[in-house]
């Protein structure tokens, strides 16, 4: 093989994996009704556990110990008010959350793109989904503004009942919480997160509260969504939620 065309084929392999790098997620690409919702910063009750690794969003959750990992969900004890934490320097942040079709018609023919203000806000999911079957996708846009190599932190904490769908358990249980960090900053760089709705499972898989942090300089930027489905109070735990 000749040098001239070794050269050729470096610059196309090289030019190639530069447009990839640099071309932006499907999800960014689509059309989307867009809507302004209020913020919704009231009181929502979480582990201290959990707290304490939103205010401390750049330690490394190894250092929380065992009980933090994501694979093992924790059951919630010594429950407080995050509202109620004013010690903390913390910032309310805006929050902004994309839903995309998967399937044709299953958000009424409509990508949505919900903006909340300052703290962050609330999704009933009946107010979106418009059918039985099929699946829809979700990213969430939190402090998109700040350097890509700030840790930034995603917690969810459940408020889906854990049940049997024919072979497969879904719902993470009450009051149980995990660090999906990895799996919502995986999202927004390809399609966002996969999410099915037959048999309800959407309500299963989302129901809960998810909590965002991040330390911007001396303080903690924070915010939250709760989804709920206000048609299907028997697959959540308790309260607003369901």
């Amino acid at each position: 093989m000749s040098l001239r065309l070794l050269n050729i084929i470096f610059v196309i392999v090289i030019s190639g994996l530069a447009s990839s790098c640099d071309r932006e997620p499907g999800w960014k690409l689509r059309p989307y009704t867009e809507r302004n919702s209020g913020s919704s910063v009231g009181e929502v009750k979480l582990p201290a556990e959990l707290w304490k690794r939103l205010i401390e969003p750049d330690k490394s959750l190894s250092s929380f110990g065992s009980s933090s990992k994501a694979a093992t969900p924790t059951p919630a004890k010594g429950d407080e008010s995050a509202v109620a934490k004013t010690i903390v320097e913390t910032d309310l942040k805006p929050l902004t959350v994309y839903l995309l079709e998967e399937s044709r018609g299953v958000l009424g023919g409509n990508n949505q793109k919900i903006k909340f203000g300052p703290g962050g806000g609330e999704i009933d999911l009946r107010d979106f989904v418009q059918a039985d079957r099929g699946a829809f996708r979700i990213v969430f846009d939190f402090s998109p503004e700040l350097d890509p190599e700030i840790t930034k932190r995603v917690w969810y904490l459940s408020n889906a009942q854990k049940r049997k769908v024919g072979p497969d358990w879904v719902g993470a249980g009450c009051d149980t919480y995990m660090d999906i960090s990895s799996a919502v900053a995986n999202a927004s760089k390809h399609e966002g997160m996969l999410i099915a709705i037959g048999d309800a499972r959407h309500v299963s898989a989302l129901a809960g509260t998810f909590f965002f942090s991040v330390k911007n300089g001396s303080r903690i930027e924070v915010s939250r969504l709760t989804v709920y489905d206000s048609s299907r109070r028997q697959l959540h735990c308790r309260g607003q939620e369901g």
